[in-house]
């Protein structure tokens, strides 16, 4: 990250760069003049070599070294350590670039780095980018470490956001210009338009029809006609609020309903309300999470899904329209016979008993001669048995026509 500096920098963009000739770690003297009119310059100030911040710092212009020498760009260091401490500093993390040594911090002074930091008095950590020109393109008052190199190419090359925006800003204010010369032409379009002699008779002529049209009794009388019933309606309704009754009944009303959420509300706020509640909701997901409970909800859902599938079977193929009345004149017999099919439980066989003891009793005078001989076993004999008797009784007429034949 950035590290925030206590002295600002006198230098801005656009001031010439102050010159200087320093001894460089390979041992040859570097000066600002020897680049001009070959490309940019970065000129970056750090406080100590192999220290974290500025190791940061070398090692983002190192990787990004490559993209910096594409755009013409070549990278100066300078502190004011010595060359032994440049050397081991370049070597340990293969720094491409050269690192110069301003002992007395005289350089430091004229760029504006030279002065109290978080640390003491000291160097600043600032970066200034020189144009082939000799004048200063950029200053980086804050510098991110770990991506320095990545700030000094945004300078030179704006990012494709960045110029879209600039595109994007300038057709903006092309199409505002535009829309304004338009609406400029058309105002005045319009201004000449307005003072043509056809405009002027053209809006005179709609006056004058509507003022005629305003004329005509049946107008007059039918504009009368409503006004005097939207009065007579707005009156209805302000008698109809006045009154007391009404005034008492709408009072009541909202007492009421006040009333009524009161008492909702007061029943909802009790513990004893809350955990019935809560105990309901409680029974209901176990209920539903039970096995059974699954299984029947499951059931009844595809026995109503058959339902409605075979009532949408037979609704489909139900005849229609004329086919229909026809079928219904034609077959109203064959479902006649349908009707008494629930009749059914009357099989009863109790009820079909009851004339077979008619039956019998009618014939008992006839049973008397024979019967003196067996007057227990009438006694015993349940009612049931009376249809064997009856059976008896009904081959008996055969025993004269046996006689008779005895005796011829």
């Amino acid at each position: 990250m950035a590290e925030e500096t206590h002295v600002s920098t006198p230098l801005v963009a656009g001031a010439p760069a102050p010159s200087f000739t320093l001894p460089g770690r390979s041992g040859n003297t570097v000066s600002l003049a020897d680049f001009a009119g070959k490309g940019f310059v970065l000129v970056y100030f750090y406080p100590k070599d192999d220290t974290p911040g500025c190791t940061k710092e070398a090692c983002s212009l190192r990787d990004g070294f490559a993209g910096l020498r594409e755009a013409g760009v070549a990278v100066l260091g300078i502190s004011p350590d010595g060359a032994d401490s440049h050397n081991a500093f370049a070597e340990k993390f293969s720094l491409p670039f050269e690192l110069l040594t301003d002992a007395d911090h005289s350089v430091h002074e004229a760029y504006g780095v030279w002065g109290k930091t978080a640390w003491g008095v000291g160097t600043i950590r600032k970066s200034f980018l020189v144009g082939p020109d000799g004048n200063l393109v950029h200053v980086f008052e804050k510098v991110d470490v770990e991506h320095h190199a990545d700030q000094v190419l945004a300078v030179l090359k704006p990012s494709p956001a960045a110029e879209a925006k600039a595109s994007v800003e300038a057709a903006v204010e092309a199409a505002g210009t535009a829309v304004n010369a338009a609406v400029k032409e058309a105002k005045k379009a319009v201004k000449g338009a307005m003072k043509s002699p056809e405009m002027k008779e053209a809006v005179a002529a709609a006056k004058q029809a509507v003022a005629d049209v305003k004329k005509q009794p049946a107008v007059k009388k039918a504009v009368a006609t409503a006004e005097k019933a939207v009065a007579g309606a707005k009156k209805a309704v302000a008698d109809v609020r006045r009154k007391p009754a009404v005034k008492r009944a709408v009072a009541d009303a909202k007492q009421a309903v006040a009333g009524a959420k009161k008492a909702v509300a007061d029943v909802r706020k009790k513990p004893a309300v809350k955990r019935a509640v809560a105990r309901a909701k409680k029974a209901v997901a176990d209920a539903k999470k039970r096995p059974a409970v699954k299984k029947a909800v499951a059931s009844v859902k595809k026995s109503v899904r058959k339902a409605v599938a075979s009532a949408k079977t037979a609704a489909a193929k139900k005849p229609q329209g004329a086919l229909a009345k026809f079928l219904a004149l034609v077959t109203p017999k064959k479902a006649a016979p349908k009707k008494p099919a629930p009749a059914r439980p009357k099989k009863v066989a109790p009820k079909k008993a009851v004339p077979a003891k008619k039956k019998v009793v009618p014939g008992k005078p006839a049973m008397k001669k024979p019967a003196p001989t067996k007057p227990a076993a009438k006694k015993t004999v349940a009612r049931k048995p009376a249809a064997k008797k009856a059976v008896s009784r009904k081959v008996a007429p055969k025993k004269p026509a046996r006689k008779k034949a005895a005796r011829r």
